[in-house]
This record gives structure tokens, sequence and C-alpha cells, in this order.
């Protein structure tokens, strides 16, 4: 108990092994192997590595840290109705959050001052994460009365409403459930949390445009990949987590600054039992979280492969929508679950376009994504039409310059839409279009385009070949070279 109370009063600290050995046994002389033994000891009873939940590491060559989420009781309470009024109605699993404190805490202040905010972005990025620490930092604001609804296993939106009930702990009986429900609670204090809304986004729509508009003391918080757009929303775009840009300084310390890379070490450690970075090293580190486009879900996946494979071979062989986690929820154990979740989300012409676009590497205008994706049986606007509902659902990524939109796709989802092509025998005739399109580019524009498009051909050869037909790499550099 005392090596376990030292290392949680000082979470996510290194502690060397002698400090801890010194503050245990101060005045009796002790070999390291007791410590050990003791660490072992804690682990075993607090399950450490049971479901993915880690809570002691062990930072070789350094000491151990405590790695697990430490929540302070009110008041040194113990007592039942004091821990669950301090935790209120959310998950107890533990978070991990890195480089995110900033936007919890600007999260937090909007939806003080809303009332009804929406943190979008598309699967993986980590807005279950951000909500359910908005959601713990809001506890003893709203005196307990926080509630988590996870709505991702509903098939029926009509169910909605008693999901809300349930976790409020009210029975529904009426014809009219979202107006009873209403009616329960309009006259209380709460913070409901609606995750993961996009497959029943009509109901939660309805339903949280009644809860916002009939009370004033209602708070609503919604993890979607599609905005909700009804009365009193405000969006909070989730972005990337930050990662060492191409050109920047590669050495250890520096690629150590960007969370993304601190996530993958942490994510390794844990996997691993250590994992020190070097700077031989940090450029592989470097490499990889920008071929993850900086998305949480997308590192923690790799970071299996990491400790498995070394840093170096996990690079190589990196393949995205094969990266893997038993324990996580059924939509993100790998990344094209992930994806599947929002395709099967779209509609015919979103499919269609979405596939089409892939040749793209980088930006892209919309002229371009018109051009490459042909006749989609949509009329002549099906096309934007399907560009903007691909843009609100969080699967493609947009910029503006002083002239025009410029959209794309990020690795992982455009690593999937190469595959749905090929599923759809397309590469070839969308491949020639796109090879076409470039070729109507000014010379040095079309140079610098194929410079790039080649270089992340070569790049993606790893990502998309690897115990795959080799035919798939082939027809994408060729559709390199042909442009």
């Amino acid at each position: 108990m005392d090596i376990l109370t030292y290392l949680a009063d000082r979470p996510g600290e290194v502690i060397a092994k002698q400090e801890l050995m010194d503050h245990v046994w101060s005045e009796v002389t002790v070999e390291e192997g007791s410590l050990r033994v003791h660490v072992a000891a804690i682990r075993k009873a607090l399950g450490d590595g049971q479901f993915g939940n880690r809570y002691i590491a062990n930072i070789k060559g350094r000491g151990y840290s405590f790695v697990g989420t430490v929540v302070p009781l009110a008041d040194g309470t113990e007592s039942r109705n004091a821990k669950c009024a301090l935790q209120g109605r959310l998950p107890v699993r533990p978070i991990v959050m890195i480089g995110r404190e900033a936007v919890v805490s600007e999260v937090s202040e909007k939806l003080r001052n809303a009332r009804f905010v929406t943190l979008l972005g598309p699967g993986g990025i980590g807005k279950t994460t951000i909500a359910l620490a908005v959601g713990r930092a809001a506890v003893a604001e709203f005196g307990g009365e926080v509630h988590f609804v996870d709505l991702e296993s509903l098939t029926d939106p009509r169910h909605v409403a008693g999901a809300v009930a349930t976790s409020l702990g009210i029975a529904l009986t009426s014809k009219d459930p979202a107006l009873e429900l209403v009616d329960f609670v309009h006259s209380r204090k709460l913070l409901i949390i609606l995750d993961n809304c996009e497959h029943v986004i009509e109901a939660v729509a309805l339903l949280a445009e009644q809860l916002y508009r009939e009370s004033e003391q209602i708070y609503l918080l919604t993890t979607s990949r599609e905005l909700l757009k009804v009365g009193g929303e405000h969006c909070w775009r989730v972005l990337p987590l930050e990662f060492p840009p191409d050109g920047s300084e590669q050495k250890a310390n520096a690629v150590l600054r960007y969370p993304a890379v601190q996530l993958l070490a942490r994510r390794v450690a844990a996997r691993a039992g250590s994992f020190i970075l070097t700077d031989k090293e940090a450029p592989f580190v470097a490499e990889m979280c920008r071929k993850l486009d900086g998305i949480p879900l997308a590192i923690e996946l790799a970071a299996g492969q990491v400790a498995a494979l070394g840093l170096k071979n996990a690079v190589a062989r990196l393949e995205l929508l094969k990266l893997a986690h038993r324990s996580a929820v059924a939509r993100h154990q790998t990344l094209k679950a992930t994806l599947d979740w929002s395709y099967n989300l779209l509609s015919n012409e979103e499919r269609i376009v979405l596939r089409r676009i892939a040749p793209f590497v980088g930006h892209f205008t919309l002229e371009g994504a018109r051009y490459v994706a042909g006749e989609i049986g949509a009329g002549a606007g099906g096309i934007f039409d399907a560009i903007a509902g691909l843009v609100e659902k969080s699967l493609i990524a947009t910029r503006f310059d002083e002239t025009q939109a410029q959209y794309r796709l990020l690795g992982t989802t455009r690593a999937y839409a190469l595959e749905k092509l090929e599923e759809h025998a397309e590469v070839d005739v969308v491949f020639r279009r796109h090879g076409q399109y470039v070729a109507g580019y000014p010379e040095p524009q079309r140079v610098a385009l194929l410079a790039i498009e080649c270089a992340e051909a070569d790049k993606s050869s790893h990502v998309l070949s690897s115990g795959e037909p080799p035919s798939r790499l082939n027809l994408v550099q060729t559709g390199c070279r042909d442009g």
C-alpha cells in the first residue's frame, strides 16, 4: 500500500526504484528484488493488463510510473454516496488523454455558456475521451448529476429517449417517451452526454432540441461524426493530435514535444513494459505519427505493432486498416471497423464519390473531385451534394485559401477508399481520369503535384500492399506515373 500510494500521489511521473525503496523501507536495507515482488503483487490486485487497463508501468533503467487515472475524493470521505456524487453517472474506465487539456478546458467553458455543444470529428479522433473528461470536470458543478449515454448499441431510433431515461434512473410508460422524459427532468439541473449519435442522429436531434428548449438548466454535450443541425447547438470540431511535420527537427527531445508522439510512447510502454525513445528512432516515430495523421485511435492501435515488431519494422510494415485492439468497442477494434461504421451510414452517391476521390494525395479542389469522380447518376448537382455530405460526416477535411475551398482525405480514410475502389473494379478508369486531370495542370504545378503523389505512393506501398495482391500497389503507382 505504501508503494501504491506513493506512486499514485504522482501520476505520470517516473519514480526511481531507489527513491521508492528509501521511502517504503527508510530504515531497512532491502534488495531491488523485494520491490519487484511487491509491484507484481499490486499489479495482480489491480488486474493490471486485463481488458487493456494499465496502472503501473516499468520504465526500463529509470523506475516505475503510475499510468492509471487518479480522481480525488471530495473532502476525503469514502462513503458510497460521496463516491457516486463525485463520479456522477459516468463510466469508471480510466482515460488516457494526452495533449487535450486545453481542449477540455475550452469545451467546458463553451458548454457553461452555450448549454449545448457537439464534439464533431471522424472516428477515433478522441471525441468520447474529451466528453468524459469534460463530464468528470463538471461533476461538482452539477452536484453529481452528470449522465453518460452510450448510443452505440442502439439499432432502433425509437429507443433513444428510453436509453437517456435509463441513464437518469427513470422508467417511461407513455406513448410519447420523449415528451414524458422532458416533463420528468425540465426542472432539474443536469449535464447529459450523448455519445456516438450519428447512426440515430434524427432521433437524437429531436430529443436534444426538446430538452434544450424546454429547460434552462439542462446542459447537453454530444459526440458525433455529423452535426445534429438543431436550434441551440454549438459545434466544436475535434482536431488530430499535433505531430512532427516534414522538415522539423528529428531528435528525440524535439519529437517528444508533440502530443501524438507522447501518446505513442506511452502506449508502447504500456504494452511492452518500457520504452525509451532514442535519437536514432525518433525519425521513425515522427514518420509513423504523420502516416497516422495524429489520430489517437490509430496511434493506440499502432502501439501494439511497435511493441511486437520494434519501431523500425512496425513503420515499414504499417497496415493502417488492419491495426487491431481486442478490448475496444466493436467499432474501434480495427481502423477498418471504424471506417465501415461511417461508410455504412453514407448515401449511395457519397459512397461512390468517396472511393473515386481516393487517387488524390494531399489537397484537391471541388472541380478536381468532379472531374475524377465522373457521373454518379444523381444529376449535375450530385457530386457537389456528395462532397458536402462527406465533409459534414467528417470523412473529408477542408481548408480555405483566398480563392476556393481545398479538400483532403486523411491517410486512413484514403487507404480505405482505395480498397473500396478495387472492390468495385474501378481502379483503372478512375486513375486514368485522375491522370488526365493532372495532365491539364500548368507544367510547374503538375511536376510538383506528381512529385508529391509518387513519393506518397512509394510510402503507401507498406500501407496498401503488405499481405495483399500486388496488383493494387502497382495500379496506384502506375496511375501516378501515367499522370
